[in-house]
């Protein structure tokens, strides 16, 4: 094989070894993939960040050619220039409004507060249903809140939102909101914003909003200036419907149950319902408590919660027999006590009533008391009264005080008499005798004597 090879070389022919040539072509090819395969992973990394960069510059540019149209043009962020802003505020109070509005969006951008539903407003939820949504009327906002989901604006240009914000379970979420009252001269906005929003904007004017307005018929985003006009005026009685799809970011309308086209999208944000007016107006709202205008809503149940609670509401008042607090008490003798306490109260004051006197916070420092040993029993009270009828007596309880002077008090006290009933019957049938210095009383046990 060597001689072959030696003499091939010799003769300038090529030689050929089929295991060695088989070898070399399959090294070849498994480099060959690899450096196509490294070509195309360097390729689509250069793509990409071919792209961020491109992003980046036309970003950059942006940013350049609006402030370039700002300081030469002036051109605001809106896209508006100075003459068409002071057209279209024309008063001193609409432009501070304006720039009020803006120095608010600048200290309050969206995600410098937490909106998100937390745990215990989910429980809240589970607990209460759609009635957990409600409107929260602010300090600086002059309106009246009527019920939960009724709002009665009183003046001036204000902004009502609700306490949570709408869910992201579901694909689809629906409200109405019925005008109750307007006049015609009244500006009224209804729709969707972030939290905190200005309570003096109307929805929609500002960032992060989308609002119809009523009088109109056109749907502002973001702005006060840009409007599209989709629907028809809206008078008292109307229902405007308002639809979220939190997933694409999706806002639609509807009047009186017949849907307007979406023109509104890109609002991926924590979203509460919020109505505005500039003057005295009031309105219902519709989350899913009750039936809705716009049928698909109804067959879809898009309201915000279940009209019920998931979890059992506390039981009733009263009906608490068979449960654990009952098996595991037990009568105290603290308790007994405080019975005693209150019997004795209630007799004190049953004998003030018929003439007696009972304890006075004025009453002399030189008053005495009769003491009533264990185990008596009051003259003319029955002993198979029932046990929460009858007196407690102990040896600590004592009866009412009485003064030094009183003559059947010092009697009864010489005789060691326990029981009161001969001071009553005597004070009730002769009131007069209690300023004589003696009585004819001789037996304790015994009517009081005539004189």
């Amino acid at each position: 094989m060597a001689s072959l090879a030696l003499a091939a070389r010799s003769r300038n022919i090529p030689y050929r070894n089929d295991n060695s040539t088989k070898t070399i072509d399959g090294d070849e090819g498994e480099e060959g993939e690899l450096v196509v395969l490294l070509i195309i992973v360097v390729a689509i990394c250069g793509a990409l960040v071919g792209l961020g960069v491109l992003f980046l510059l036309v970003y950059v540019c942006t940013s350049i050619a609006r402030r370039i149209r700002w300081w030469v043009f002036g051109v605001d962020e809106d896209g508006v220039s100075e003459g068409m802003r002071s057209r279209l505020l024309p008063d001193e109070d609409s432009r501070q409004s304006y720039e009020l509005a803006r120095a608010f969006e600048r200290q309050y951008p969206y995600g410098s507060i937490d909106t998100q539903l937390t745990s215990e407003q989910q429980t809240q939820i589970r607990e209460k249903g759609v009635e957990a949504w409600e409107f929260v009327v602010n300090l600086d906002v002059n309106a009246m809140l009527q019920s939960k989901t009724e709002v009665l604006f009183m003046g001036g240009e204000n902004c009502v939102q609700t306490n949570l914000p709408l869910p992201k379970a579901n694909s689809v979420y629906y409200f109405e909101v019925k005008l109750v009252e307007k006049p015609a001269d009244v500006n009224m906005w209804i729709g969707l914003a972030t939290k905190p929003y200005p309570a003096w904007r109307m929805t929609g004017w500002n960032k992060y909003s989308a609002g119809y307005c009523v009088n109109n018929g056109s749907v502002h985003q973001n702005s006060p200036f840009k409007g599209a006009h989709i629907g028809e005026q809206l008078f008292v009685g109307d229902i405007l419907g308002i639809g979220y799809q939190p997933r694409s970011g999706v806002v639609w309308f509807s009047r009186n149950g017949r849907r307007y086209k979406a023109i509104v999208s890109g609002m991926l944000y924590d979203l509460f319902p919020t109505i505005s007016a500039d003057g005295p107006c009031s309105f219902s709202a519709n989350f899913g408590q009750r039936g809705f205008v716009f049928i698909e809503a109804n067959v879809k149940r898009w309201g915000f919660g279940p009209v019920e609670g998931s979890i059992a509401p506390p039981p009733i008042y009263g009906a608490n027999q068979n449960t654990i607090l009952l098996e595991t008490a037990a009568p105290s003798s603290e308790d007994d006590e405080d019975d005693d306490d209150d019997d004795a109260d209630d007799e004190g004051s049953e004998f003030d009533a018929r003439g007696g006197n009972s304890r006075q916070p004025d009453m002399p420092t030189d008053s005495i008391a009769i003491d009533i040993p264990e185990g008596t029993n009051p003259v003319g009270a029955p002993h198979d009264m029932p046990r929460s009828h009858r007196r407690r007596q102990t040896g600590s309880r004592r009866p009412p005080l009485y003064q030094k002077n009183d003559p059947i008090a010092a009697q009864l006290l010489e005789a060691g008499e326990t029981s009161l009933e001969p001071v009553v019957s005597y004070r009730n049938k002769q009131p007069d005798l209690l300023s004589s210095p003696r009585s004819s009383i001789t037996s304790p046990s015994a009517e009081p004597a005539s004189l």
